[in-house]
């Protein structure tokens, strides 16, 4: 399905008297659209609902799956990987979620390649020797911000959160994805605390408002700003 018939349909629902539509322009649009959309089996859940991707590292399985999760959630949308070209996380929801949750999926991706780099270069992971024990150390770091970046998102988003549109972004993806299998966290726990606080900590130096509301990012979905 081209996703420019959606969007015509789209705009076509949108010209209402309300916004600045003749009776006889609406209505005109109105039928044109209802006609497109029995022309193409749609319904009003496929033209409302969208989705965005990103290119992502990590297969569903990872510490920072975790956050991705949580993310989706906090923008009433439902997530997927999927391999097109190479793994991509897919959010799907009413917008502007979809659009907000992929932005702030990288900025925070970002970030947290950011604060491993920097934590390598310190003592508590230069001193160690063995590989098993730096990937746990990595693995302690990124759980830490994980964490302390979670409870961020849920200050600057919890007042938006709605379980009518959760419910139509879960069913929208169960629509168009049929064949999604769930993927299984892999086994995985802090062994190191203090390591565990330094990523804890670094997540505060992460700027979340630019991709909520700031100039640079996309809609506004949450009222605050700042950090939390």
């Amino acid at each position: 399905m081209s996703e420019s018939i959606k969007r015509r349909i789209a705009a076509l629902r949108q010209m209402t008297t309300a916004r600045g539509c003749t009776e006889q322009e609406a209505l005109a649009a109105a039928e044109k659209a209802a006609s497109l959309m029995r022309e193409y089996g749609l319904s009003d859940l496929d033209i409302e609902i969208s989705q965005d991707s990103v290119k992502a590292k990590t297969h569903g399985a990872s510490i920072r799956d975790r956050l991705w999760r949580d993310l989706a959630w906090l923008t009433n949308t439902a997530t997927l990987v999927r391999d097109v070209d190479g793994e991509h996380r897919t959010f799907v929801g009413r917008a502007p979620g979809p659009e907000i949750a992929t932005y702030l999926f990288v900025i925070l991706d970002r970030a947290i390649d950011r604060a491993v780099r920097e934590f390598k270069k310190t003592p508590s992971y230069t001193r160690l020797r063995k590989q098993k024990t730096k990937r746990q150390a990595v693995y302690d770091f990124t759980a830490g911000m994980v964490v302390r970046l979670g409870i961020r998102l849920r200050a600057l988003f919890a007042d938006q959160l709605s379980e009518a549109a959760m419910s139509d972004a879960q069913r929208a993806l169960a629509e168009r994805y049929p064949d999604t299998v769930a993927v299984r966290q892999r086994a995985g726990s802090v062994k190191n605390g203090n390591i565990a606080t330094l990523g804890y900590l670094a997540a505060n130096n992460v700027n979340l408002s630019h991709g909520v509301n700031g100039s640079a990012g996309p809609k506004v979905i949450a009222g605050k700003t700042g950090a939390a």
